[in-house]
């Protein structure tokens, strides 16, 4: 086993299948003839697939295998394929898809710190691109998985067995997303328990102990466009700057604690803006007109619509400071400038989400605004498929088209939601399967025991992952959600109700690993190699008794 796991990840790691490109499919294309040679499956070719994901602009496509057990208690595999580049290698980028002795080398010259060159002298970690996040973990599972179809083939496996790779986990989950409707299929096909994903994600040394994930973070992120009203600077009393209120915006929700979720002594960071400008494609003299921003809420319970309830009384008294400033300064600067004699400056606070905006819009002239919306939208459709545009970039595209059609003189604040979107789950919380993810950390707790490795456990993983489409433990309005989402449709979408059906709890353990996404990336060897496939397999097997 050792021997096929160290064979399987060098060839998956020799992949340069860096996430959102096309150099994941061969990967995927890999990992599918991998699976489709297995015997059992000439006898069952209807259970082994490469679902192309639809409409994908980089033909990315997703392997699955499924093994009919003597029961109906069925575990799942699932993990990513991609992964990201290798730029902060420097001159050892050719070597990073490599493992063995001359990327070591290499990386041997470079400035380690002393933990780090206490671990390339052990000789006790394998080090490379992808070898911790996650092509070790998948490795573990293909031959865990092809040693089960054996059993399979002669009618001697206990329960049923799920294996699902995917493409784009470090991106936007297109992958996964797709996956979800796969699993569906298989589970009505079959009537299926789905009873544990496990997602072999590289796990961490804390305090000695490995740590294991019985959940995972969930992330949202809210996207604020701002309408001022513009003027020249020499008249800067004539307009409002978007940029004042955007950024009182920015004040009361960066690192505010009022958006972070608290489960049993673990909490959510707080929120993150990371990115924030006007909208001012050339210079001239005068006040922006728009300016926009987007910012990262991570939750454990928090739904998307109380985010935009914060987030909206958030603007609302935004809105209403900026102008209250702007007129406190003007009636001072009135006693200045005998030129200057208004009353006062006043706008009508004015907030919307971008499901409003469209609502009043289609009230209007529905059939006008839908044939401008899909024009809109294919326009940031091509930009998107050839690169030009990310997802929040997109976002901030289509609600600034609309806010152009709509025509609105009036300073305003737009709230959306730019994808991706991911929702947290937490394993015990799972209707119908409470308590399932402190029953397999307990098992493993005792099950690692035997290799001398201790385990302690995290409600939540807080690096986000594809766990959080495997089921739904708080649902919310999804229609709400979606109508928030301008990009929702073919370019960006969650089949929630497939994910809620499936209904999966899922953890995270997978070989310890360290430093992912830098250039001293490693996986232990031990972990990778002996612990952590005999504990997966003795947990699927306590799954198929239950």
């Amino acid at each position: 086993m050792k021997d096929k796991i160290m064979k399987i990840m060098t060839e998956l790691v020799a992949f340069d299948s860096v996430s959102d490109s096309k150099k994941e499919v061969p990967c995927a294309e890999y990992i599918y003839n991998f699976l489709s040679a297995i015997p059992y499956f000439k006898d069952h070719p209807e259970d082994v697939g490469l679902l192309e994901i639809p409409g994908d602009a980089h033909g990315r496509k997703v392997p699955y295998a499924f093994l009919q057990g003597n029961n109906k208690n069925t575990a799942v595999m699932m993990g990513h394929f991609d992964v990201v580049n290798a730029e902060v290698y420097g001159e050892a980028a050719p070597l990073a898809f490599t493992v063995g002795e001359e990327l070591e080398a290499a990386l041997a010259k470079k400035a380690l710190n002393p933990a780090q060159r206490a671990d390339m002298e052990s000789g006790e970690w394998i080090w490379g691109r992808g070898v911790a996040d996650m092509k070790g973990g998948l490795a573990i599972h293909l031959v865990l998985f092809e040693q089960y179809a054996e059993q399979a083939q002669k009618g001697e496996l206990p329960g049923s067995l799920f294996f699902m790779a995917v493409p784009d986990e470090e991106s936007y989950s297109a992958g996964m997303r797709a996956g979800a409707e796969v699993l569906r299929e298989f589970k009505r096909k079959y009537d299926l328990d789905y009873k544990l994903l496990v997602d072999p994600e590289p796990t961490q040394i804390a305090d000695g102990k490995q740590v294991m994930s019985i959940g995972s973070v969930g992330k949202t992120m809210p996207v604020v466009m701002v309408q001022g009203v513009t003027a020249h600077v020499g008249m800067c009393f004539n307009g409002i700057s978007p940029l004042g209120i955007l950024s009182d915006i920015y004040l009361n929700t960066n690192g505010s604690l009022e958006f972070t979720d608290c489960y049993e002594g673990e909490a959510t960071m707080p929120p993150t803006w990371t990115n924030m400008r006007d909208m001012k494609e050339i210079y001239d003299v005068s006040i922006p007109y728009r300016a926009s921003g987007y910012f990262t809420v991570l939750n454990f319970s928090t739904t998307p619509d109380q985010i935009l309830a914060k987030l909206r009384k958030i603007s609302e008294n935004a809105f209403e400071k900026m102008v209250k400033h702007l007129n406190d300064t003007y009636q001072e600067y009135k006693k200045l400038n005998k030129f200057e004699t208004r009353e006062k400056l006043h706008y009508d606070t004015l907030v919307l989400s971008f499901a409003e905006l469209v609502e009043r819009l289609k009230k209007e002239d529905e059939a006008g605004f839908n044939a401008q919306y899909e024009k809109i939208y294919k326009e940031v459709e091509v930009k998107v498929q050839n690169g030009e545009l990310n997802y929040p970039a997109a976002t901030i595209a289509l609600m600034n088209k609309v806010l152009d059609y709509a025509d609105i003189k009036q300073p305003l604040v737009l709230l959306g939601f730019a994808p991706p979107y991911y929702p947290a789950v937490h394993s015990d919380l799972i209707a119908g399967k409470e308590g399932a993810g402190t029953d397999a950390y307990n098992f493993v707790k005792e099950a690692a025991l035997a290799f001398g490795q201790e385990m302690n456990y995290e409600n939540y993983f807080m690096g986000i992952s594809d766990a959080s489409y495997s089921c739904m433990d708080h649902p919310f309005d999804y229609n709400a959600f979606s109508a928030n989402t301008p990009m929702w449709g073919e370019l960006y979408s969650l089949d929630f109700e497939a994910i809620e059906e499936i209904g999966i709890p899922a953890v995270i353990y997978g070989p310890i690993g360290k430093e992912y996404h830098q250039w001293t990336e490693r996986v232990n060897k031990k972990s990778l190699l002996e612990v952590v496939p005999a504990v997966t397999q003795q947990l699927f097997e306590h799954l198929w008794a239950k």
